[in-house]
């Protein structure tokens, strides 16, 4: 598979990484950086930053122009996720990345007027409100519920492990509103104003150091208008919501930075009189590595390239995410083993490599086993929707 980008299509990357480059000097992500964030980073220089994105017009590029964008494809869109990783950038949250999508294909024309021009000026931010306490992977046993009264719905229940949700304007939230029906049917997805009364949230911090929100519904009174698409039908929302996910999660940048560190490392460090990246025993491992990173980028740009197409990919971007995170997984822990004791050091030693960038990777990353479906569950999915074995009983 090789793939070759048009003229248009390099000139975006030049853009995109000149802009990074700029704005992620060293010097700023230094005055930045708090490892209370998820994406690492002080809200304010993420706001700033998403404001940045606006005004160089690198938000909602693959939009249609009438709702803020620029017309492009979702080559442009995947460009602009994987220099964005590249660059350890501030995240553009799911608002930016891919709930537009998911607005665009289900949304009312109201919903598409109100919300995509927001989100194009970096104006506002949604939090992903799906897993539950006893729903995390299996989230059809999701048990919020949204009755409704008049022209209004009242949504009870919690979500757990809903990421930058202390930071959201909106939740994109998904609830049960006909518990007769079956488990996979009888779920509406609904656009809650954070701001509404009846939020309450807690949270926990992670293994990392970075604060994860849970939230809470109690009797929260939302318009009929907040329903995207129509009631009962958020089950097929969401899949085709997940589908967009993982494919901007699916994109290289983040294991092509890990990988370029870890050579940069072996090529600049000696052990025994002779630079690590000689020693056989590794050079065999980073090769290994470095086939499948290579199989992540051709694999992230094959999905975009279905979607330039106007295809609608399901099991291939469960592929791309799964091969992805799992390579970013592969890599953290080849790190951690060449690094030996100094992998222990963390961000603020003198002595840690990186400033601690690989003990950070190696535990900030565990998530990535089960979040988004994780590893099991997008494997079910390829086998299920790609290869049409049956599920299991």
């Amino acid at each position: 598979m090789r793939f070759n980008f048009t003229d248009e299509e390099e000139t975006f990357r030049q853009k995109v990484c000149q802009f990074l480059v700029r704005e992620m000097s060293p010097k700023s992500v230094d005055a930045h950086r708090d490892s209370r964030e998820g994406n690492g980073y002080t809200e304010e220089f993420t706001k700033s930053f998403r404001k940045e994105l606006a005004q160089h017009g690198l938000i909602g590029v693959g939009w249609p122009k009438e709702y803020g964008g620029q017309g492009k494809n979702m080559i442009f869109e995947a460009i602009l996720s994987d220099e964005m990783e590249y660059h350890g950038a501030p995240s553009t949250g799911r608002a930016i990345s891919y709930i537009p999508a998911s607005i665009l294909a289900y949304g009312t024309e109201y919903q598409k007027s109100h919300f995509l021009p927001q989100i194009a000026s970096g104006d506002i931010d949604f939090f992903l409100g799906y897993s539950e306490p006893e729903a995390g992977s299996d989230l059809a046993s999701l048990k919020t519920r949204a009755v409704a009264d008049g022209d209004d719905f009242i949504i009870t229940g919690e979500k757990a492990f809903s990421s930058d949700a202390h930071h959201a304007d909106y939740g994109w939230v998904a609830v049960r509103t006909d518990p007769d029906l079956p488990r996979h049917k009888g779920i509406s997805l609904f656009i809650v104003d954070m701001n509404s009364p009846g939020i309450s949230m807690g949270g926990f911090n992670t293994i990392s150091g970075w604060y994860h929100p849970t939230v809470t519904f109690d009797q929260v009174r939302v318009s009929r208008s907040s329903v995207l698409g129509e009631i009962n039908m958020g089950w097929y929302y969401i899949m085709g919501a997940i589908d967009y996910e993982r494919a901007v999660i699916g994109t290289p940048g983040m294991l092509l930075r890990s990988f370029d560190r870890l050579i940069e490392y072996c090529k600049s460090t000696k052990r025994q009189g002779k630079y690590i990246i000689e020693d056989p025993v590794i050079r065999q491992k980073l090769a290994r590595i470095y086939a499948d990173v290579e199989a992540s980028r051709l694999m992230s740009y094959w999905v975009a390239s279905m979607h330039a197409r106007g295809h609608q990919p399901q099991h291939e971007t469960g592929l791309a995410f799964l091969v992805k995170r799992e390579t970013v997984r592969e890599i953290d822990e080849v790190a951690i083993d060449i690094l030996g004791p100094l992998a222990q050091l963390q961000r603020g030693d003198p002595s840690a490599p990186f400033d601690g960038e690989f003990e950070h990777n190696y535990f900030d990353r565990l998530f990535f086993h089960f979040a988004a479906g994780g590893f099991d569950i997008s494997r079910n999915v390829i086998a299920s929707r790609g290869l049409g074995l049956p599920r299991g009983t």
